[in-house]
């Protein structure tokens, strides 16, 4: 008698949880659900030598759960600048929720089409430099951000993945590879991610720049800007310029265009960087002395607010 009871105690207990499985499934499959949306840009890097930076994401994820119909994309990364991204995931279904953290899933191995490497910088000699030194196959880079996607509604993504902060020459190298990617917490450094409808941006033309050097315009978040700590590198791989929000190359025309840039207070900063003995190389010349040439807007004063652009020409006085 005693083991019949046992036996129906477990059995109750076996369907209560098959019960408890499916409730909680069909609570999942009944959330409310709303369209999500996700591209990747860039930041230009000032490495001349560089024909391309490649990044292959075999996925993604939103609070450490994978996103639905993403597939294993190799994207050039450094062809999506000046306002222009890549779409990654194309309004797939999530459940409407607030939501804290994007993660992109590298593959150090192989590409999209099975070849190695996976994530690798192309220089113009046509040599494939991997970006990973390291034995392992995948890694993740996980940005903090909030974002909250809507029932019914859309939300578009967009990951800033600067390349500038993301991808060093190793100097005098003697392996295969002359590019690495900096340290983790370096490589986090260098993606943001931004909700596309409360982003805004900033352009105009510079004038009065040396057309034989490279001349980039950073934009900071106000009062954020400490020019001895941006121009004297930060972090294990010295990296320039590492807390700018992003930047822009100038234009051989003199124009420039800072994309995907959040509501809010920054201010503006113009750098110039000069060729090397190496023809392919730059170096750190220094900070410009600028103005803005709009009446009234000042560089270290600049607004900017959701869906709309900041016309700010800027006029170079010499170097500080």
């Amino acid at each position: 008698m005693m083991k019949r009871k046992n036996f129906f105690v477990v059995v109750i207990i076996l369907f209560s949880a098959v019960l408890f499985v499916q409730c909680s499934k069909d609570d999942l499959d009944g959330k409310e659900k709303g369209m999500l949306s996700v591209k990747i840009t860039d930041a230009p890097s000032d490495d001349m030598n560089i024909q391309g930076t490649f990044v292959t994401v075999s996925d993604i994820k939103i609070d450490g759960k994978l996103v639905e119909g993403f597939t294993s994309q190799t994207i050039e990364v450094s062809a999506y600048q000046n306002g222009n991204a890549k779409l990654l995931v194309d309004n797939e279904e999530v459940a409407a929720n607030t939501y804290n953290s994007v993660t992109l899933v590298l593959n150090h191995e192989n590409d999209a089409s099975g070849e190695s490497p996976g994530c690798y910088v192309l220089t113009e000699d046509g040599t494939k430099h991997n970006l990973f030194a390291e034995t392992s196959t995948e890694s993740e880079v996980t940005v903090s951000k909030e974002f909250v996607v809507e029932s019914g509604m859309e939300t578009s993504l967009v990951i800033d993945f600067d390349l500038r902060k993301a991808v060093v020459r190793i100097p005098e190298s003697s392996g295969e590879s002359e590019y690495k990617f900096v340290t983790t917490a370096e490589l986090k450094n260098s993606l943001r991610v931004v909700n596309e409808d409360e982003c805004g941006e900033v352009s105009g033309k510079v004038d009065s720049f040396n057309a034989e050097n490279q001349t980039y315009v950073f934009i900071y978040n106000k009062g954020e800007f400490d020019t001895s700590a941006e121009s004297s590198g930060s972090g294990e791989s010295n990296v320039l310029f590492a807390n700018a929000v992003t930047s822009s190359k100038v234009g051989n025309n003199g124009v420039y265009k800072l994309s995907f840039v959040e509501e809010g207070d920054y201010e503006v900063h113009v750098v110039s960087f000069e060729k090397t003995t190496d023809e392919n190389k730059f170096s750190f010349k220094g900070i410009l002395n600028a103005n803005s040439k709009i009446g009234g807007l000042l560089l270290n004063d600049v607004s900017v607010s959701a869906d709309s652009t900041v016309e700010l020409d800027i006029e170079i006085l010499g170097l500080l």
